[in-house]
C-alpha cells in the first residue's frame, strides 16, 4: 500500500513542475508582447511595428541614425497620444463632437477605398461606360438672354411693335428699370433659368435664336419679355475628348458603390432596431 508520506511528496513534487510550467508560459507571453509593444497604457499596447514605421521616417529625413534619447522621446508622444484617445473615448467625444465623428467617417470611408484594392480601369470599361451615360458629358443647349419688365400689358404689347420693327431705342425707353429681373449676362442652361425665372418661362425661350425676343409673359405678376442675346447648341463629345472626366466620374460612382455595399454589409452584421419616429 502506497503510504501518506509517499503521496504527499509526489503532490508537492507535481506542484512544482506545474509551477513551473505556468511560470514559463507568462515569461514567454510576456516577452513576446516586449518584443511587439513598445508600451502599454492601460489594456492597449503601442506597437513596436508604428514606432518602427516612425523611426523610419524621421531617419530617412534626417539622414542620420536616431539617438536613443530621441527613440524615447516619441515613445513618450505616442504614450500622450494613446492617453488622449484613451480619455476621449471615456469622455465618449467620438459621438459628442461633430468634428471628430466627422473625421473618423471620413477615414472609414478611406479605409474602405483602400482596403478594396480596385483596379486601374481599362480603356474598354471606360468607353462602355461612357456610351451609357452619355446625357452626362452632353454640353446642352444655353443661352444667354436679357428680361425685359414693363408697368401693364399696353406698354409690353406696344413694347413689341418696336422690337418687331428693330427699334430698339424705343423699346427701351418703355421698359420699366426699377423691376427688371436680371440674369447673369452669361450663357445658362435652361434648369438655371428656369431656377432665376421660374417654370412658366421655359416655353417662352426654348426655340429662340439670337436677336429673337419671347412673346409676352408674366413673372410673378409683371409683364415680360425675354430677349435672346446669343445661343450656344448642344454639343455632344467623342470619349477622346472626354475621357480624363470620364474615368474621375467612373471613379466615383464605383468608389460610391463600394461605400455603399460596405454599409449595407454593415447593416446585415449588427443588430439594428428602429423606434417609432
Amino acid at each position: 500500500m502506497i503510504s501518506k508520506k509517499f503521496v504527499n511528496i509526489s503532490l508537492i513534487f507535481i506542484f512544482f513542475i506545474s509551477l513551473f510550467f505556468a511560470m514559463n508560459s507568462v515569461i514567454f507571453e510576456t516577452n513576446l508582447n516586449v518584443e511587439q509593444a513598445i508600451a502599454r497604457v492601460g489594456e492597449k499596447e503601442i506597437s513596436r511595428q508604428r514606432f518602427e514605421e516612425i523611426i523610419k521616417v524621421l531617419d530617412d529625413q534626417s539622414y542620420a541614425e536616431l539617438s536613443l534619447e530621441k527613440k524615447i522621446l516619441i515613445r513618450e508622444r505616442l504614450i500622450d497620444e494613446e492617453l488622449l484617445i484613451q480619455r476621449a473615448l471615456e469622455m465618449n467625444l467620438v459621438r459628442n463632437d461633430n468634428l471628430i465623428k466627422g473625421n473618423i467617417i471620413q477615414t472609414m470611408f478611406n479605409y474602405i477605398l483602400k482596403s478594396s484594392d480596385s483596379a486601374e480601369p481599362t480603356e474598354e470599361e471606360l468607353k462602355k461606360y461612357f456610351n451609357n451615360d452619355k446625357d452626362y458629358f452632353t454640353s446642352a443647349k444655353s443661352y444667354k438672354l436679357k428680361v425685359f419688365s414693363f408697368k401693364n400689358y399696353n406698354d409690353a404689347k406696344e413694347a413689341k411693335e418696336f422690337l418687331k420693327s428693330n427699334n430698339l431705342d424705343a423699346f427701351l425707353n418703355l421698359s420699366d428699370k426699377d423691376i427688371e429681373t436680371e440674369l447673369p449676362a452669361i450663357f445658362l442652361t435652361p434648369q438655371k433659368i428656369r431656377d432665376y425665372l421660374g417654370p412658366d418661362s421655359i416655353k417662352q425661350f426654348q426655340g429662340l435664336t439670337q436677336g429673337g425676343h419671347s412673346e409676352i409673359f408674366e413673372i410673378n405678376g409683371i409683364h415680360t419679355i425675354i430677349l435672346c442675346l446669343d445661343v450656344l447648341s448642344e454639343f455632344v463629345p467623342t470619349f477622346e475628348e472626354v475621357s480624363d472626366q470620364v474615368k474621375t466620374k467612373f471613379i466615383k460612382d464605383r468608389d460610391d458603390a463600394l461605400v455603399k455595399e460596405y454599409i449595407e454589409n454593415l447593416r446585415n452584421f449588427y443588430d439594428i432596431e428602429k423606434y417609432s419616429l
